[in-house]
């Protein structure tokens, strides 16, 4: 028989474990010794079937704000189809385990009670991303916009062979030092709708810009699944009609935030064009836009910064039907693809083994892909914020969600345009490596963590 000291030993240790760890969420694990690098993994996940989404959650301190300056991934695409950091600025429901599936509404049966937000995201294989000198993206402290959870959702191609487990992840650069500009994301969407034994099927996109205060666009990221050819973004004048190039890039290709051609601000009133260019050429069915593999999707992720006020946004969904004018405005080359690169093409999918952040300048091809975001030179004296390669970061929290559900797709004629090498197209300003960070951005403390909310256009 048990004794009664014993006895109320193994209550204690029973009422603790369920007060700290029966909701199934980690804390924020500590950063590695003699560093400010915070490793966040999928806990062993087990995926069972094909398209399968997981999620993982790591609650955050509120009391202590913190800001992430750079992404490093620990994956490989030959496991993740993709993978997406997430930001939750409320309490989640409970999970009984450490992950959970979260493919119909980003975080299936785990749901958020406050904004979300997304923070970064990363498929075929591409490196990570340092953000430019001052430039965070804001999370933990008491604010009613703080991320209170950090979430990773990774989309599994494949189920696992019976015995394997699953520890995709990243390393987060947090610091405790309050940055001069914080990052957001502005999210575009489209729903395409692809007939088959199509050269060209084009799906368009419309966003208005709304916030209180100017973003600076400095980075961008381009998605599509296997279908996709080329996908542009376009800063739109309504006044002259005119057009110009925000970012270009073959969603073939490592899927990283790529620098746009310079740095864009973007205030109340301006507008934003994306367009999504597929080809259906050996297809005899319908391809419509969902959540696994085989169907389609259309996104630009655009990477932002703005002053560090409480008055902007860290983050926007936009997504409108297009109006006659804005559809007439695409450049006529707007579906012509780049130029093919069989080193990226080959590394989104087969990678390199080591997935350490590469901030290599040289201009061999392999550097070609948009691994660094350079770092913005500041002129405080300027009301904008120049670059040295024309990019940035910005605030954003007012969110536009798509509301239009109607299809976004148009059929060009296969004759359109003639394919021709389009590399004025992009940039290819050769990128700096970044200089070590100063001892005061290296201040470690904990940061706190955040739920994936986002349903079905990313990836």
């Amino acid at each position: 028989m048990m004794s009664p000291i014993w006895l109320l030993i193994k209550m204690a240790v029973i009422f603790y474990y369920c007060v700290t760890c029966c909701d199934g969420f980690s804390d924020m694990p500590p950063p590695l010794p003699g560093t400010n690098t915070y490793q966040l993994r999928m806990p062993g996940a087990v995926p069972t079937v094909d398209d399968d989404y997981i999620c993982t959650a790591f609650k955050l301190d509120p009391e202590k704000e913190m800001y992430i300056t750079q992404f490093k991934v620990e994956g490989t695409a030959d496991r993740a189809h993709h993978m997406i950091l997430s930001g939750c600025a409320g309490e989640l429901t409970n999970s009984a385990t450490p992950s959970w599936k979260c493919a119909s509404h980003g975080t299936g049966k785990v749901s958020c009670s406050g904004p979300t937000r997304i923070l970064y995201a990363w498929a075929k294989n591409a490196d990570g991303t340092r953000l430019p000198p001052s430039v965070g993206f804001r999370i933990g402290g008491p604010g009613k916009s703080r991320v209170k959870y950090l979430i990773i959702q990774v989309h599994y191609a494949n189920k696992l062979a019976p015995g394997v487990r699953d520890y995709t992840g990243l390393d987060l650069e947090i610091t405790s030092q309050p940055q001069r500009y914080i990052a957001g994301i502005l999210l575009m969407l489209a729903l395409p709708e692809i007939p088959p034994h199509q050269a060209v099927v084009n799906s368009d996109i419309c966003c208005p810009i709304d916030m209180p205060v100017p973003i600076n666009i400095f980075a961008a990221r381009v998605h599509a699944h296997g279908l996709g050819t080329v996908v542009t973004s376009y800063k739109y004048d309504p006044e002259t009609r005119g057009t110009e190039l925000i970012i270009k890039g073959n969603p073939q290709w490592p899927q990283a935030f790529y620098p746009t051609t310079r740095e864009f601000t973007m205030t109340k009133g301006d507008e934003i064009l994306m367009r999504c260019t597929y080809s259906s050429l050996g297809k005899s069915t319908f391809t419509y836009a969902g959540l696994t593999g085989s169907d389609e999707m259309c996104n630009v992720y655009l990477m932002y910064y703005t002053d560090n006020t409480d008055i902007g946004a860290e983050f926007q969904s936009c997504g409108y039907l297009c109006n006659a004018e804005q559809n007439r405005a695409y450049p006529a080359d707007s579906i012509q693809p780049l130029p093919p690169n069989p080193i990226l093409e080959a590394y989104a999918i087969h990678g390199k083994m080591n997935h350490q952040l590469r901030t290599n300048s040289s201009t061999s091809a392999i550097q070609e892909m948009p691994i660094v975001v350079e770092p913005i030179i500041i002129d405080n004296n300027s009301s904008q914020h120049e670059t040295s390669n024309g990019e940035g970061l910005m605030v954003n929290h007012d969110v536009h969600h798509h509301v239009e559900m109607e299809s976004t797709t148009n059929v060009a004629e296969p004759p359109a345009v003639t394919i021709t090498q389009a590399t004025k197209e992009i940039r290819r300003e050769k990128v700096k490596a970044i200089s070590s960070k100063s001892d005061s951005q290296k201040k470690d403390d904990n940061f706190w963590s955040f739920l994936f909310f986002f349903r079905r256009f990313f990836s």
